[in-house]
């Protein structure tokens, strides 16, 4: 599970329909691991390019972000708009990130939010537009 990775994180899990929708699981099994390893302390100040496949579509975007000490600042470029101020904070290559945007579907308001870690090069985690879409988001540090 995306999200678990380390030594000193804990978290549940849960399973959920989308509200007017049935939702049915079978063979849900849980199967207790070693936690995976990951290089703590992955840098997140750089040039990003972003993936979002979310459960509403697909979406690309590019982040240029700043970290001093424990705080990310920054700015999202792609679907959702342009030059987009990010806030944010950074745990040992964990982040969690916010701007506010544009859903590019209805041309409304949306906050985005990302969260995640930053594994040398590379970053994933869960990302959801608030009351829009929920999903996965990859990224790949610009050289």
């Amino acid at each position: 599970m995306d999200g678990l990775k380390g030594e000193d994180i804990e978290d549940g899990i849960a399973l959920w329909g989308y509200a007017g929708e049935e939702a049915y699981f079978s063979n849900v099994r849980v199967v207790p691991t070693e936690p995976e390893r990951i290089t703590n302390d992955g840098e997140a100040s750089g040039g990003w390019g972003v993936e979002f496949a979310s459960d509403y579509g697909k979406y690309k975007g590019s982040m240029d972000l700043h970290r001093e000490g424990n705080v990310i600042s920054g700015v999202w470029s792609g679907d959702f708009g342009q030059n987009l101020p990010i806030s944010g904070t950074w745990r040992k290559g964990y982040i969690e990130l916010t701007f506010n945007g544009t859903w590019p579907a209805k041309q409304v308001p949306a906050t985005a939010t990302l969260a995640g870690w930053i594994d040398g090069d590379l970053a994933k985690g869960r990302m959801k537009v608030e009351g829009r879409a929920d999903g996965q988001w990859t990224a790949q540090r610009r050289k």
